[in-house]
């Protein structure tokens, strides 16, 4: 697989409105498998529109089998492979977490992730995962970190020579409308800076820029390419206005793995078993 093409959704969601999201979502999905075929769809966090505050018996229903059928859909009606953002999941009678669901392109679910670093008052209601989320998705490795994770180097270096592509389901959420700007460049830079010190690409998906009765997000969908020098437009694209939309981008994995054997023979990035 020398190369893929990934699309990640900046949809226009609402809070506690899933089907009204997933209609936005599935939209925007049929739209890009009628351009253009893609191996891989990343979804943002929550997009079913619960948040950290929601709680109850109504989460134990969050990967009942109408979200699994969503996400089978997807990838069956795009033949592509998904990361299914997140949603709330309580495990049987135990605790809730915050959990990606991942199909291949056959529609097979492969498996899911659990986010590991809480957010704020996400803490309150959710309990973090212990386990990496790397994946295979008809062949391609596939990692996943959700939202706060990026945050964490380690959490992202742990991956670094074990999958093809990071992804990463996120809600960026800020309490003004002011810091909207400011929350788009931390996390352009941030998954720029993750993409580079790991020579691994990472692909952010995101809520549009947009007011929400608990905050503001905004818009800092992003496909970070480590092998796009010497041209600085292919190592970070981004959709700069935080609008809805689709970013569709081309990754040369052997292009991404010759920069990481570059970096490694530099010492910019650890060999093998140091």
């Amino acid at each position: 697989m020398a190369s893929i093409t990934v699309a990640t959704l900046q949809p226009s969601l609402a809070r506690l409105d899933r089907d009204a999201n997933f209609e936005a979502i599935r939209r925007m999905v049929h739209e890009v498998a009628a351009r253009q075929p893609v191996d891989l769809i990343v979804l943002p966090e929550a997009l079913d529109g619960e948040g950290p505050d929601v709680d109850g018996p109504g989460v134990s229903e969050a990967t009942s089998s109408d979200v699994r059928q969503f996400i089978v859909e997807l990838a069956t009606s795009a033949g592509a492979g998904v990361v299914g953002g997140s949603v709330a999941h309580r495990h049987g009678d135990g605790p809730i977490t915050n959990t990606c669901l991942l199909a291949d392109r056959t529609g097979r679910i492969v498996g899911e992730y659990a986010k590991r670093k809480l957010f704020a008052t996400e803490a309150d209601t959710r309990t973090a995962g212990r386990t990496p989320g790397i994946f295979d998705l008809s062949g391609l490795r596939v990692g996943v970190l959700i939202c706060a994770d990026l945050w964490y180097p380690e959490l992202a270096r742990e991956l670094c020579g074990r999958v093809d592509v990071l992804c990463v389901p996120a809600k960026t959420t800020v309490p003004s409308a002011e810091s909207v700007p400011y929350a788009r460049t931390v996390w352009w830079s941030l998954a720029m800076t993750r993409a580079v010190e790991n020579a691994l690409p990472v692909v952010v998906s995101d809520w549009c820029e947009q007011a929400h009765a608990t905050g503001f997000t905004s818009g800092a969908t992003s496909v970070n390419d480590p092998a796009g020098r010497p041209d600085p437009t292919r190592l970070q694209r981004r959709m700069d206005d935080g609008q809805p939309g689709v970013l569709i981008a081309q990754i040369d994995l052997d292009a991404v793995a010759e920069i990481r054997q570059y970096r490694r023979a530099v010492g910019l990035l650890a060999r093998k078993g140091e």
